[in-house]
């Protein structure tokens, strides 16, 4: 996986090592990775591997330009049919939950205090994620910061707007609480009344865990974004960034079944009120699958 990941950035990588003595590209790409695995300061990489700290800083911040732009074109949601339909059909076979296409939830990257505007930050990124079954994430939103709710995010998100243009047809999401209940991302009842009702609330929660789960492999095996591997200490958009890059070698860890040791549980969890509540076409809707589906 690291030898196909120097090919393809190889030249990205070795623009950054053309000053003084050249760092071969592969020793930039470990750099980078030791950086994103432990999240420790750049001068402790620096001491580790006889670089400098300025050289860990231009090397990270140069694989990490180049990890964003792929994350940007290869993060993506399903568009073929067949995807859609596979999509679908994995999801149902976790709880028999029908025509979802994918789970979202949003998680707080901690970050250090921006010099501006700290007090919206607080001093996290929070960043929104759409998983499939086998936790490969195929959408996300990582340009608001730790005070925006997460339904502020989904409403203004690129994703909403395919979902409100019918880009995938039939289709749901499945979100918890912190997001209102729509036609097209379904969330669970607050206080079901029936067995119908009860039965949807547990195939939606046991459906609604991939997200949880990738959530927890991503900062399991990178813990730059996570709490126990302390702060990002750059600005926003460069920790922006960095999680993306992250997401994207998530995806290709996952795709190719690298094992991962130990999952840790995802961080930073924060109690949400759901802004804007429940819009009248989402009850029908949710309605709708409860009576054809769990009654």
């Amino acid at each position: 996986m690291i030898l196909r990941l120097c090919e393809d950035l190889k030249d990205d990588i070795e623009r950054i090592t053309r000053r003084g003595q050249a760092i071969p590209a592969h020793t930039s790409l470990l750099v980078a990775l030791r950086f994103y695995a432990s999240g420790s300061f750049q001068s402790v990489i620096g001491d580790s591997t006889g670089l400098s700290q300025s050289s860990v800083s231009r090397i990270v911040t140069g694989v990490t330009e180049a990890l964003y732009r792929k994350g940007l074109a290869e993060i993506k949601m399903p568009t073929e049919m067949n995807e859609i339909i596979q999509t679908k059909l994995k999801f149902n076979n976790i709880s028999r939950f029908p025509i979802v296409i994918g789970a979202i939830d949003c998680t707080h990257v901690p970050i250090k205090a921006p010099k501006v505007e700290e007090n919206i930050y607080y001093h996290s990124l929070n960043i929104q994620v759409v998983s499939n079954p086998d936790n490969v994430i195929m959408d996300f939103c990582a340009r608001y910061p730790g005070s925006t709710h997460d339904a502020f995010i989904w409403a203004n998100s690129r994703l909403h707007d395919r979902f409100e243009a019918g880009e995938f047809g039939i289709s749901y999401l499945l979100g918890d609480s912190g997001y209102p209940l729509q036609h097209n991302l379904l969330t669970p009842f607050t206080n079901p009344e029936n067995p119908p009702e009860e039965l949807y609330n547990r195939s939606h929660a046991r459906t609604r865990v991939v997200i949880e789960k990738t959530f927890g492999v991503l900062k399991s095996r990178f813990r730059c974004l996570h709490r126990s591997g302390g702060s990002l200490q750059y600005e926003p958009d460069k920790c922006a960034k960095i999680s993306v890059a992250c997401m994207l070698l998530h995806n290709y860890c996952i795709e190719q079944r690298i094992p991962l040791e130990e999952i840790i549980d995802d961080d930073f969890i924060m109690n949400e009120n759901v802004e804007g509540g429940a819009h009248e076409n989402g009850h029908t809707q949710r309605r709708e699958v409860v009576r054809n589906f769990f009654s």
